[in-house]
C-alpha cells in the first residue's frame, strides 16, 4: 500500500512531462493561427478597400450608408473578421488534432466541411431571390401588356414558383430532406 502512491504519483508526472510537448505545440500552433488570421484580416480589409468593394453594391438598399466612411470600414472590418475566424478556425483544429483530442477535432472537422455549403445554399437562395424578383417583374409587364386580367397575380405566382425551386436546390446543396425535394 505504502508503495503505491509513490507509484501512483510518479505515474502521473510521467503522464504529465509526456503531454507537455504536445501542449506546447498545440499553444504555438494557436499563436501561430491567430497571428496568421491577423495578418489574413488586414490583408482583406485592404484589398477591399483597394477594389473599392463598396461601389460594386451601389444597386443595393446600402448605398447612402456605404456612403459614409465609418460604415465602409464596418463593412470591410466585418469582411475581414469572417477572413480571420475561417482561418483561426483551420489553427484551432490542427491544435485540437495534436492534444489528440478526437471528438472535439472531428467535430470541428465536420463544422468546417458544413460551412462551404451552408455558403453555398445562401449564394443559390440569393440568386433565386433576385432572379424571381426581375422575372416577376418582367412577367407581369408582359401579361399586362397582353391585356390578360390579373397580371400582378400572375406575376406573383412566378415569383413563388421561382422561389419554391431556388429553395429546393439550396436545401439541396445542404443534403437536407433529398427525399422530400
Amino acid at each position: 500500500m505504502k508503495d503505491m502512491i509513490p507509484n501512483l504519483v510518479n505515474h502521473l508526472i510521467l503522464e504529465v512531462l509526456n503531454y507537455l510537448p504536445r501542449l506546447v505545440a498545440s499553444l504555438f500552433l494557436l499563436l501561430l493561427g491567430w497571428f496568421v488570421a491577423w495578418l489574413v484580416k488586414r490583408i482583406v480589409i485592404q484589398l477591399c478597400v483597394i477594389f473599392r468593394v463598396h461601389r460594386y453594391l451601389p444597386r443595393l438598399r446600402w448605398r447612402k450608408a456605404l456612403s459614409k466612411a465609418d460604415v465602409r470600414d464596418a463593412l470591410f472590418n466585418y469582411v475581414g473578421n469572417l477572413a480571420f475566424i475561417a482561418v483561426f478556425l483551420v489553427f484551432v483544429y490542427g491544435a485540437l488534432a495534436t492534444l489528440k483530442l478526437t471528438v472535439l477535432s472531428t467535430l470541428l472537422e465536420e463544422t468546417i466541411f458544413f460551412l462551404p455549403r451552408v455558403f453555398g445554399c445562401f449564394a443559390i437562395f440569393g440568386i433565386g431571390l433576385f432572379l424571381s424578383n426581375r422575372i416577376s417583374v418582367v412577367v407581369h409587364m408582359a401579361v399586362l401588356r397582353e391585356g390578360i386580367p390579373r397580371a400582378s397575380l400572375i406575376g406573383r405566382f412566378v415569383k413563388g414558383a421561382l422561389l419554391m425551386f431556388f429553395s429546393a436546390m439550396a436545401l439541396t446543396v445542404l443534403d437536407f430532406a433529398r427525399q422530400i425535394v
